[in-house]
């Protein structure tokens, strides 16, 4: 496989600096959220493990867990909270749901197939929706892999119709994102939206997940070279970032300048936003991370790419 772009370094003048915390965000809730959904994965897999001495409706059918994906997952949650910010999930999406608004008890209903759930038991569990609850809204989604991505894309065209065309300053700094696994960039629906963002320059962020195996796929035979990042090097409007996510600094600081970029409105705000940017009235972000968990060699490979 050919080498991966080099990751740009985060400044590291000092051991204090791996243990103080970057300000700015609530660390103590990043941390309940983070624990919450690991408890969540905890209880599900110990009762499916236990399958043969558990009542059958406690079993979960589809058992999804997002451990490794749930700490930079919390963080983008807390950054993405405005009444019209917009959101397309996917099956490994709950710790993402926790940091927005879902209650412990639809998350742990929704994959029973209980009432009150994601769909009042009409759906597997891992197919989720949040209504705004004063913050983002997550869209509905279907099962197929790389759904997400044209519904997301579709509410940050609809941010820029209310913004300029209807002039509501309400949606001035709001956002959709999209989040998927690496496997998704395999699918039609993440190269169309993609399409749509950035030749529209949708304020949208893109959020990839990449741990190099998707949907038990070696990366190289998901995406030519095995590498998202290069791929995408050629389109336009399109900024590339490349990060750990399993460093909680480094995760969050860009993760700010992931939400920071999109929503910035002239090319000042842009150039503040992310300096090394070429200057953009409005930009999208791809971002790729890694998951932990399958895959503990590359757990730390994780993309990031913005537009």
């Amino acid at each position: 496989m050919p080498a991966k772009p080099a990751v740009r370094p985060v400044a590291r003048a000092s051991s204090a600096a791996l243990t103080t915390p970057r300000s700015g965000f609530d660390w103590r809730r990043i941390a309940y959220h983070t624990l919450v959904s690991r408890a969540l994965d905890d209880v599900e897999e110990t009762t499916n493990r236990m399958r043969n001495s558990v009542p059958k409706e406690h079993v979960v059918l589809y058992q999804f867990s997002a451990r490794g994906h749930d700490m930079a997952q919390v963080i983008l949650g807390s950054l993405i909270n405005g009444v019209h910010d917009g959101a397309g999930a996917y099956y490994r999406s709950r710790p993402f749901l926790l940091s927005v608004g879902l209650s412990i008890p639809d998350a742990f209903g929704s994959p029973l197939g209980r009432a009150g759930g994601f769909s009042d038991g009409r759906d597997i569990g891992v197919v989720c929706n949040l209504p705004s609850r004063a913050g983002c809204t997550v869209l509905p989604m279907s099962g197929d892999v790389g759904s997400q991505y044209t519904p997301a894309a579709g509410w940050a065209q609809a941010i820029t119709y209310h913004r300029d065309s209807l002039g509501d300053a309400n949606y001035a700094r709001c956002i959709s994102v999209a989040l998927g696994g690496d496997a998704s960039v395999a699918t039609s629906g993440f190269w169309a939206s993609l399409t749509m963002a950035t030749t529209l320059k949708l304020p949208m962020l893109f959020y990839i997940e990449d741990n190099d195996l998707g949907i038990s796929v070696r990366g190289d035979m998901q995406t030519p070279g095995g590498d998202i990042a290069r791929n995408l090097a050629s389109f336009a409007n399109l900024f590339i970032r490349n990060g750990s996510g399993t460093d909680p600094h480094e995760a969050a600081g860009l993760l700010q300048e992931a939400v920071a970029l999109p929503s910035a409105r002239t090319p000042d705000e842009v150039h503040d936003a992310l300096r090394p940017i070429e200057h953009r009235l409005l930009c999208t972000v791809v971002r790729a991370f890694a998951a932990g968990g399958v895959r503990p060699d590359s757990a730390h490979s994780r993309r990031w790419l913005l537009d």
